[in-house]
């Protein structure tokens, strides 16, 4: 009986040993796991990482982008003005300086003039106011 007393403690000194060799193999498996859950968390927070750089990054470029078309085209539209108020400063006065559009528009004048001719009573004063200097640039009005 003493026989079977042993092996019976010994059999459950085996099946305590290989549960508990089971367990502890058990949780050096899941050690194992959370480390590599660890590194694939830190791979994936360097993903983002360079995901929200590059996105920034490329952000900055656009608005530079944008940034400087306006001034190149803030450039373009001061420059003439620049330009033109110098040219009028340094340029010599000879005579009325014209547009495009001031022609446009005595060319108009003309030809209206010629439908529709102004009339020939007209008090004295208003002659006078005629024959102003303004007349005499432009002959071509009166025909």
């Amino acid at each position: 009986m003493l026989y079977i007393v042993i092996i019976v403690l010994l059999i459950i000194v085996v099946i305590s040993g290989v549960s508990s060799s089971a367990q502890s193999y058990a949780t050096a498996q899941q050690a194992q796991a959370q480390i590599e859950t660890a590194k694939v968390a830190q791979v994936s927070a360097w993903g983002n990482l360079i995901t929200i750089l590059t996105l920034t990054l490329v952000i900055i470029f656009v608005l530079m982008l944008i940034a400087g078309v306006l001034w190149i085209i803030y450039k373009r539209r001061s420059q003439p003005a620049a330009a033109h108020s110098q040219r009028s400063m340094t340029a010599p006065r000879d005579g009325p300086q014209l547009t495009i559009n001031d022609l446009v528009q005595l060319e108009l004048l003309r030809s209206l003039r010629a439908l529709n001719p102004p009339s020939p009573a007209l008090p004295a004063q208003t002659q006078d106011v005629e024959d102003s200097p303004v007349e005499e640039l432009f002959p071509w009005l009166r025909k």
